[in-house]
């Protein structure tokens, strides 16, 4: 049964490690080469996924009230940069700044930053900054189990745009036809599969058993189960997160996955999930202890003409609470600039 950890002949792997961050999937209404500030009154706040709104109620230059929809990142990201649910509440006084969306008829923008009483809070600008500045040093791990704080990671950006991976005819042609405005799953709240659910910055915790390891995200909302008392695949049924089966190697816990179900953006953003999608993903802390090391490897013949690799290392965190948000389908279907 290990045989299915065996890798494809001379295959060259893709490690994803240099490629910028793609824009989010609703990103692309908006005018990244220009900066609006708005001065007004906060309506509504939103703390809700896949990404958090402010709503500010400002005066044109003739007086006339005008509500701004003011668009952020998702919760996990937020939490990182020192936004919670409660930091801003109707009738604070805050100024705005941010990219507004081509669209000039609509009064929406993507948050840069937002100004309240003297205490600046920032989104999209020092984005790698803005979050290494929120990471404090982190404790001693006596095994997997616990707390973990998934960092920004450069993967990420891979995953949103998979053009440069390793493609099959099939899988170029997936990646070219897909419109985000429309075939994005998550307007439909639906969840990311692995790994692109593991690499997404966030907070993550695990609970290893004996015959059973739970792995939780918070962004999402996902439960994986991994199966330590089981030798095969055999009999299970096909699922959205796939079949996982488990085993340890020393200290590594070696996660098998296959079994995942038909998704437009399993693998990645326009690349399916296929029948063929098999994951190998492989956990250890690091020496001194105080970080988990993820690898993975991700094959499907059928989209991809070689194995996708990539590996990160998460930090051990007991002092954050998991604090899970489930995606709100109303504020999703934003995402379509309905």
């Amino acid at each position: 049964m290990r045989r299915i950890l065996k890798r494809s002949g001379g295959a060259a792997a893709l490690f994803l490690i240099t490629l910028p961050v793609a824009a989010h999937h609703s990103r692309a209404m908006y005018d990244r080469e220009s900066i609006v500030t708005i001065e007004g009154v906060v309506t509504k706040y939103e703390w809700t996924n896949p990404h958090v709104y402010l709503y500010v109620e400002a005066q044109t230059d003739s007086g006339d009230a005008v509500l701004w929809a003011l668009e952020s990142n998702v919760t996990t990201i937020m939490r990182r940069r020192g936004w919670s649910g409660d930091t801003f509440v109707p009738g604070d006084r805050v100024t705005v700044r941010g990219n507004p969306v081509r669209d000039s008829t609509r009064k929406m923008a993507l948050v840069a930053s937002v100004e309240k009483a003297g205490v600046t809070y920032f989104d999209n600008d020092g984005l790698a900054a803005g979050l290494a500045a929120s990471d404090p040093s982190p404790a001693r791990a006596v095994g997997l189990s616990g707390i973990w704080e998934v960092p920004y990671t450069p993967l990420v950006g891979q995953f949103s745009d998979p053009s440069s991976w390793p493609l099959t005819t099939k899988g170029a042609e997936a990646v070219e036809s897909y419109v985000d405005r429309t075939m994005n799953p998550q307007l439909q709240c639906t969840a990311r599969t692995a790994p692109w659910l593991m690499i997404f910055t966030g907070v993550q915790k695990i609970e290893v058993g004996d015959r059973l390891i739970l792995i939780r995200t918070e962004y999402d909302t996902v439960e994986r189960t991994v199966h330590m008392d089981l030798a095969s695949h055999d009999g299970a049924a096909v699922t959205h997160q796939g079949h996982s089966i488990g085993w340890w190697e020393d200290e590594v816990l070696v996660v098998d996955t296959t079994l995942f179900a038909d998704h437009r953006s399993g693998s990645a953003r326009g690349i399916r999930s296929g029948a063929q999608k098999h994951l190998v993903e492989r956990f250890e802390l690091n020496p001194d202890r105080t970080g988990l090391i993820y690898r993975f490897e991700l094959e499907d013949p059928e989209y991809l003409a070689a194995p996708v690799t990539g590996e990160l290392q998460s930090a051990h965190r007991p002092d954050l609470e998991f604090f899970p948000i489930a995606c709100d389908l109303e504020t999703a279907r934003r995402f379509a600039g309905d």
